[in-house]
């Protein structure tokens, strides 16, 4: 018996089982978080089926069947149990004056989820820290270390076997105007939203794995923007008069580009190297884009008439 083929086509008929059962309403939303707990699951049993094949093992075929469909019938459970405990909101807040903090640099990373960073409406001098879709209090804490006048904000905080209920979580970070940011953080099948335009970046790192990233960037811009990974999207609006230098790592790239940029080649007596670059007022800032089959628009903000 083919139980490869078997395996295989329960895998697909299961997870499409899923996916579609959610928006109809007959599981709660959170599919794809189970799915990026467990898929090493559904893996192995692939696997077994495949070498059951090989061994021509019945029983060994019998069990890879069995390891795939119990996999998915705990998966519905566990998003049944689950998804009204990821529901709930988790607030903190951390107050920037008390030691003084004047610049935050925000580490983490998000798998199947969002991270977002914007300016907050009622600036009183504090860091409100919003996750939702993490289930537990000690899952969705964040952890804050400040010194000598800087902040590191790490999400999660916890690591190891008890960071998978942060699958699926969404964190929203929101800080005072004009405070210094830079950002490292980490984008797996998630993406990332940084409204910059009343603050002031430093640097820029993400690394992105099927992701979407959006940056806008103000008056006060950073040194560079580094998005570094993989089948990732990004999006960089810029102020009219920004100045700005781009470079591509790998040939497989897409790009999308106001008028105001040239093309230039570098490497004329070595190895080629292609980068675009446009004017404006100060500094140039460098925006890499590092890894393959990586895609980069960038727009402008409009001039404003005199």
């Amino acid at each position: 018996m083919a139980f490869g083929k078997l395996v295989f086509g329960i895998i697909l008929v299961g997870v499409g089982a899923l996916l579609l059962a959610a928006p109809l309403g007959y599981l709660p939303a959170g599919v794809w978080p189970w799915l990026l707990k467990f898929w090493p699951f559904l893996l192995l049993g692939l696997g077994l089926a495949l070498l059951a094949n090989s061994l021509k093992n019945v029983v060994l075929g019998v069990f890879a069947a069995a390891l795939v469909v119990g996999s998915l019938v705990f998966g519905a459970f566990w998003i049944s149990k689950h998804t009204e405990a990821a529901k709930l909101v988790h607030e903190s807040t951390i107050d920037l004056r008390k030691p003084r903090v004047h610049a935050v640099t925000l580490q983490g990373r998000t798998l199947g989820g969002s991270f977002t960073i914007a300016t907050e409406p009622d600036d009183k001098g504090w860091l409100r820290v919003s996750v939702q879709g993490v289930p537990g209090e000690e899952n969705a804490a964040a952890r804050w270390v400040a010194s000598q006048g800087a902040g590191l904000l790490q999400w999660p905080a916890r690591s190891g076997l008890d960071e998978t209920a942060t699958v699926g979580g969404r964190i929203d970070v929101r800080t005072p105007a004009r405070t210094t940011v830079r950002c490292d953080w980490k984008s797996y099948l998630s993406s990332a939203n940084a409204d910059m335009t009343r603050l002031r970046p430093e640097r820029c790192d993400f690394d992105a794995v099927g992701s979407s990233i959006r940056l806008s960037i103000g008056a006060a811009r950073p040194s560079r923007i580094r998005i570094q990974g993989f089948l990732s999207n990004t999006e960089i609006k810029l102020p009219a008069d920004c100045p700005v230098r781009i470079e591509f790592s790998s040939l497989l790239s897409a790009r999308s580009l106001p008028d105001d940029f040239l093309e230039h080649v570098s490497g004329r007596s070595g190895p080629k190297a292609t980068y675009w670059t446009a004017d404006g007022s100060g500094k140039p800032l460098l925006i890499r884009i590092e890894g393959p089959f990586m895609r980069l628009r960038v727009t402008r903000e409009p001039l404003k008439a005199i």
